[in-house]
């Protein structure tokens, strides 16, 4: 199979040697750009995340590890002492990584979306570079599907994986659905901004902002379209919200006090407060009657570690389809082999049909000539299509491409045929894969 990839990932490298690694798109499209022209390459396709860079290839032979670890250092810029943590895969174990990296498998964070999303990028990029070829459109394409086809048929990407996902996940429990809903955000900095994400995905609009930082707090309102307020948070931000959410990183309590408590009593609304800091940020008795929910990080870490566990779960599952797709391409592949022998088969019993009928066709009446086309149409199509059944089949199930050989052999007028040497020489090329 002509189908290899070099590339680091968070298993393999570290973050330090993963940033030396990583491609911006502009970088990557030079290198696109390189690799359509480069010898023994027919196909190219490069995907860069936070997490890995990998480069897909199509070789007419394959590179030794040396040369492609040079490549990858050329492409990338990372220094070749580094290139020794680069990981090399060929055929069949290049196509498995390519689906479990769409599948989730591969991922940091197990069965993330993200990554699908990405690859699509990936290959969209290299198609407008004209740097594919067939067999790389084939398997990314595949993967893509079997991507998709792992997400419908397990809960792989399902639940809550972190605590700022969890947090939102039980938002959307305790309203439904979040559009139109009020947050007061306390906090801007990793875990309120990416819980702010989730909640912005999920359809929250109407934000209110306090940090220590008004600088910070300014940034994220400025993100999500809300408004900077006081630090620390008044009674009345409490009593306009739906949701307060907070995570800073203070050593007491900063949603708390007198005021706040009577704010919280007077309400007429439910009211649910999520606490992702340690120490907790929220005063425990501001959760003074049935409607205010209070949920802290201890809360959220059962939840996520449950579904961490399903998730492991529904990854076996996974696996076997991602085997189902690895071997349907790897078909797919063994029967692409002799296409240009079958095409070079049907290209000759054309030219002999068609001369034949243009011969012999003043035999028939000028009514009768259409039938005539139409019946040495069929019986050529039938002669051509048994032997490319029994070529596929040779080459599918016995790994043999010598019959492929033998029929290019014998459809050439002269043992000089171009056209029968280029297909023999293919056919030689991939019985050394």
């Amino acid at each position: 199979m002509r189908l290899e990839l070099i590339g680091l990932n968070h298993r393999t490298a570290s973050l330090e040697i993963r940033e030396q690694a990583a491609m911006a798109p502009p970088q990557i499209d030079r290198a696109l750009r390189e690799l359509s022209g480069a010898d023994n390459l027919e196909g190219a396709a490069i995907l860069s995340t936070c997490n890995r860079t990998e480069v897909y290839l199509s070789p007419v032979e394959h590179h030794d590890e040396d040369a492609l670890r040079r490549l990858y250092c050329r492409l990338t810029g990372l220094p070749p002492a580094a290139a020794g943590a680069a990981y090399v895969l060929r055929d069949d174990d290049a196509m498995r990584h390519l689906v479990r990296v769409a599948a989730g498998l591969d991922s940091q964070l197990l069965g993330e979306v993200q990554i699908l999303g990405q690859l699509k990028e990936a290959y969209t990029r290299a198609l407008a570079a004209t740097a594919t070829n067939n067999i790389l459109n084939k398997a990314l394409l595949r993967a893509i599907e079997a991507g998709k086809d792992v997400r419908n048929r397990t809960g792989i990407s399902q639940g809550a994986v972190s605590v700022a996902s969890a947090a939102v996940q039980m938002a959307q429990r305790i309203f439904g659905s979040l559009a139109g809903r009020r947050v007061l955000l306390v906090g801007a900095g990793e875990t309120a901004r990416l819980a702010a994400n989730h909640l912005h995905g999920a359809g929250v609009a109407d934000w209110r902002i306090a940090n220590r930082t008004v600088a910070n707090a300014r940034v994220v309102a400025d993100l999500l379209g809300g408004r900077v307020t006081g630090f620390p948070p008044g009674a009345a931000d409490v009593d306009w919200a739906d949701l307060v959410i907070s995570a800073t990183g203070a050593p007491a309590p900063v949603v708390v006090g007198a005021a706040m408590l009577d704010a919280v009593r007077r309400r007429k609304r439910p009211l649910l407060l999520l606490d992702l800091a340690v120490p907790r940020d929220i005063d425990p008795a501001l959760a003074v009657h049935a409607d205010v929910y209070l949920y802290t990080v201890d809360d959220f870490e059962d939840l996520v570690a449950a579904n961490l566990e399903a998730r492991r779960k529904e990854a076996l599952r996974a696996e076997q389809i991602v085997e189902k797709h690895v071997a349907e391409f790897s078909a797919w592949y063994r029967e692409h082999r002799v296409a240009p022998t079958i095409e070079r088969l049907h290209a000759v019993l054309e030219d002999l049909r068609r001369h034949e009928v243009e011969r012999n066709q003043r035999r028939f009446s000028p009514q009768d000539h259409a039938q005539l086309e139409r019946f040495s149409q069929a019986l050529i199509r039938k002669v051509e299509g048994l032997i490319a059944a029994n070529l596929r089949q040779a080459s599918v199930q016995d790994d043999d491409l010598s019959l492929a050989s033998a029929i290019a052999r014998a459809t050439a007028r002269d043992m000089q045929d171009a056209g029968v040497q280029q297909v023999l020489e293919r056919l030689r090329q991939e019985g050394r894969h």
